[in-house]
């Protein structure tokens, strides 16, 4: 561990739920230099957006923060959840919720050291040098207030280490989409004042295509990103091109850079005639030019 003080571990988790219409994406992330974790939880249903933002002290329980938990289990993942949530569009009022899923991966765990040579790892020094990508298959119950949905759905998994620092990145995409059970891909571009680093998989059971190239042309309903074309190039040499459409979006505060917005999607994308689902993320300027 390195002694920087925004070096972090952390641990996130995504699911979407077509026949629900239901998102939900979470992260635990541990500063143990600055004594802090940190904790997001939020579920985008038909009704609205709901979630947490919390921070504390750091403990023994690196998966583990204000009701929510992570727990490696067969192979696999349990996540749980108990407390409340809250309306963001609304005072915040709480209500009370609860989580209990198994989060299953389907491709070999994706290490991006394979997609960056040693000046992209540079410039990636400052976002969490060791990232690890995989995508799967989620099955279980999420319950807000009254509302209780049994999810049947697919997500991504990531596991980062390393200084993280959100103000350094002058724009951050983190790009995901499954193909029903069998097909996922992640695409990550992040621009930063030295250059810009490409990175990602398209991935099966089998195996993975790391991604080494990413051109990706986004549309915009104002600050908001609306839609977006992309071609991922891997390091066997093929080209993936996708098409995608935002479906619904949620802003999140951006902790630690106030110039910079974090805009969380559910986006459905096309691949060769294939329909899939994902979440799509922007960390992109407050005020775009």
């Amino acid at each position: 561990m390195s002694t920087e003080l925004d070096w972090n571990e952390s641990y996130y988790f995504n699911l979407f739920d077509p026949k629900n219409g239901v998102t939900s994406f979470m992260r635990i992330g541990n500063k143990p230099n600055r004594d802090e974790k940190s904790v997001f939880f939020f579920v985008m249903s038909k009704k609205g957006v709901f979630g947490i933002r919390n921070t504390g002290k750091c403990d023994d329980h690196h998966m583990q923060c204000s009701g929510l938990k992570f727990e490696e289990k067969d192979g696999g993942y349990k996540l749980t959840y108990n407390g409340p949530l809250f309306d963001m569009s609304k005072e915040p009022v709480p209500i009370m919720s609860s989580m209990d899923i198994d989060w299953i991966p389907v491709n070999p765990l994706m290490d991006y050291h394979d997609c960056v040579d040693a000046h992209g790892a540079e410039l990636s020094a400052k976002t969490a040098s060791e990232h690890f990508e995989q995508f799967g298959v989620v099955k279980g119950t999420i319950r807000i207030d009254d509302d209780v949905f049994e999810v049947e759905a697919t997500g991504e998994r990531d596991k980062s280490e390393g200084v993280r620092d959100w103000g350094s990145p002058k724009m951050w995409l983190w790009l995901n989409s499954v193909y029903g059970t069998d097909l996922g891909w992640n695409a990550t571009k992040l621009s930063t004042q030295m250059g810009d680093v490409d990175a990602g998989f398209v991935g099966t059971k089998d195996s993975n295509d790391p991604i080494v190239k990413i051109d990706i042309d986004i549309g915009y309903d104002g600050n908001i990103p609306a839609s977006y074309t992309m071609t991922m190039n891997g390091k066997s040499g093929k080209s993936y091109r996708i098409e995608a459409n935002i479906l619904q979006h949620a802003q999140l505060p951006m902790q630690g850079s106030k110039d910079m917005m974090l805009i969380e999607t559910i986006s459905q994308t096309t691949y060769e005639g294939r329909v899939g689902f994902g979440i799509a993320e922007f960390l992109v300027p407050a005020k775009r030019e």
